[in-house]
């Protein structure tokens, strides 16, 4: 979750109330601040068709990353939705686990 007022509802204010009850704690929940601490690698994986997390999430934070001047890993699964479905989902296993081979080790 890149920022809580752009998640559903039902789940944002449940944790969080509204943004207008809380205002701060949204503010230091929201990742957007947040980006130019970034120090190492951060692989994103979105789905440009999410109804959960709205592209706009991700995207949000790529353009706080290029105005920190960091270099966030993004990759778009056109098509999907929160999950990855039959032959793309493989393909997504095997991003994430290609990126930790070559990144986390």
């Amino acid at each position: 979750m890149i920022d809580w007022k752009y998640y559903e509802v039902m789940y944002g204010e449940r944790y969080m109330d509204t943004p207008q009850e809380n205002p701060d704690g949204y503010r230091e929940a929201s990742l957007l601040n947040k980006a130019g601490n970034l120090k190492s690698r951060l692989l994103i994986i979105h789905g440009d068709e999410d109804p959960v997390v709205v592209l706009q999430q991700s995207l949000q934070f790529l353009k706080s990353s290029i105005d920190a001047g960091v270099h966030p890993d993004y990759f778009i699964y056109p098509g999907h939705e929160h999950n990855m479905v039959g032959r793309d989902r493989v393909h997504l296993h095997e991003h994430i686990t290609r990126y930790f081979e070559d990144f986390c080790r």
